[in-house]
């Protein structure tokens, strides 16, 4: 009979997690100023009398979710805190522009008072920048700000944040703000700390709380991260439990048949397998959805990495003429999904090419129980680790101006995802596999790092999100993992990964 301790622990565990985390939480309620343009928010109350009010302002292709911990850090300290999705981010119905964006940051301000401090993370911190030139602040706090010339930031208290890690990189562009100086400008450099830092960091978090004058022994921003934390793993350990329960699928593939007459578990010897003339027959002839060994029209590790040197070089190529999925309109990231999907066409025709006879020539039977899990597995990602735990730090619902977008970038992402798990699922021993897959995504990181800074400026924007693009694809790469240990379908597995893809693109990516 199968454990049933394990998976019944992981939601006793979710659920505990669920309840501190609420607990932990400030009071908090949602709603929209009627401004122009309209902007939802989140209002978070403090347990006392407010110390004062603070404007919380996020960053690019995020939303106010991912100001939630340093909101609630604020909020315990002792102020009034109010998180704004920006136009074209979050729940936000209209377009981006930076003055609209602008617009419902200076009207909402008013509506708050003269005295409130306002605060923004990157893009948010970009934009007040823009805004201090000629407008009048009491207290800014500008976090992981971008690089903006200015000749004077209009205030009476400046505190500018920056991490080591991330200084670099704003410094090779221009100098940052923090370089105008003034009595009225506090600046720190975060050490070991990267873009988001600031606004994650439970030290910081408690640091930026005091310097504004609140009690920064009450924030609860570690224990709050904790439990966030259990109610990922919990989940995670949740989603594989269920997604292996059943019986192992049938026609498993190559791999499986030839361990037949290992050993089995428990060191008992199996017997082998005495079939029947035609019942070997009907093994032979039985169609197989995995790609074959190498040798067998299978691929070396060296086969990949060159194919995909070359399908990410082209594709740089043809982005720099044109690119096929420009019509999207999102802001910046456009390139990305651009880049996915070409390098997908020309991975999948070079797949093709190379090997005909697997591919096209030999039989395949589609497994609608492999693709039901699949889509099962997708699912549960979106909703139970993205909408029930990720969103706490980022927006991960698809308001009505984002849904036609989700089946768009789940196709463009089909052909790259699909080519990735025929050339590198089935290589063996597993570390070379893991190898492998490690290297094809630091290529595409390399590759797309080049595209942005070389040939196409105007994307420099991805250069801060890249690398987390990245580490999201390898962590899909692993997911998309036990989705093929559990259905043996290379196809399988690359539907749930464009599918999860497509909702997490859809989601985050600002709508020009």
């Amino acid at each position: 009979m199968r454990r049933l301790w394990l998976p019944l622990a992981a939601a006793a565990c979710f659920l505990l997690a669920s309840i501190e985390d609420s607990a932990l939480a400030p009071k908090h309620d949602l709603g929209t100023f009627l401004i122009d343009p309209p902007t939802p928010y989140t209002h978070y109350l403090p347990p006392d009398v407010p110390k004062g009010k603070v404007l919380a302002v996020h960053g690019l292709d995020v939303s106010r979710e991912v100001m939630s911990f340093i909101s609630a850090g604020l909020a315990d300290g002792g102020f009034e805190v109010y998180a704004i999705d920006l136009p074209g981010h979050g729940a936000s119905r209209a377009k981006f522009q930076t003055a609209v964006a602008e617009q419902a940051i200076r009207n909402v301000a008013a509506a708050l008072g003269e005295t409130t401090v306002v605060l923004g993370h990157s893009l948010g911190a970009g934009l007040l920048l823009d805004l201090s030139a000629n407008h009048h602040f009491s207290t800014i706090v500008l976090l992981s700000p971008p690089p903006v010339a200015i000749d004077e930031i209009r205030a009476d208290r400046v505190l500018i944040a920056t991490g080591a890690i991330d200084l670099p990189r704003i410094r090779s562009f221009v100098p940052i703000a923090a370089d105008i100086g003034g009595t009225h400008v506090e600046t720190w450099t975060l050490p070991w700390a990267a873009h988001s830092a600031a606004i994650l960091n439970p030290v910081y978090v408690g640091r930026i709380v005091e310097w504004l004058g609140g009690n920064a022994r009450k924030t609860r921003t570690l224990a709050r991260m904790a439990w966030l934390v259990v109610m990922f793993v919990a989940a995670l350990v949740l989603g594989i439990e269920l997604l292996t329960v059943g019986p192992s699928p049938s026609g498993r593939g190559r791999r499986d048949s030839q361990r037949a007459g290992a050993p089995g578990e428990g060191g008992a010897k199996r017997e082998p397998d005495r079939a029947k003339p035609q019942e070997k027959s009907n093994q032979t002839l039985r169609p197989l959805p995995y790609p074959l060994p190498e040798g067998e029209g299978g691929s070396s590790p060296r086969a990949v990495l060159i194919r995909y040197i070359a399908a990410c070089g082209t594709s740089l190529i043809i982005l720099k003429l044109g690119n096929p999925l420009g019509w999207l309109r999102l802001f910046g990231t456009v390139y990305l999904i651009g880049f996915i999907f070409l390098t997908g066409l020309f991975l999948t025709v070079a797949v093709l090419c190379a090997r005909r006879e697997a591919v096209i020539d030999r039989p395949y039977s589609f497994n609608r129980r492999a693709v039901f899990r699949a889509a099962a597995a997708a699912a549960y990602v979106i909703v139970v680790l993205g909408l029930l735990v990720s969103s706490h730090v980022l927006n991960m619902s698809l308001s009505g101006n984002r849904w036609w977008r989700f089946p768009v970038i789940f196709a463009a992402g089909l052909p790259f995802f699909a080519s990735d798990e025929w050339m590198i699922r089935h290589l063996e021993p597993r570390w070379k596999c893991i190898g492998v897959a490690l290297l094809t995504r630091g290529l595409l990181l390399a590759f797309l790092l080049a595209g942005v800074l070389i040939l196409n400026r105007e994307n420099v924007f991805l250069v801060l999100i890249a690398p987390l693009i990245t580490l999201f694809w390898i962590g899909l790469w692993f997911a998309a993992g036990v989705v093929y240990k559990s259905t043996s379908d290379p196809y399988a597995a690359a539907i749930f990964s464009a599918l999860v893809q497509g909702w997490a693109f859809a989601a985050w990516f600002v709508i020009l």
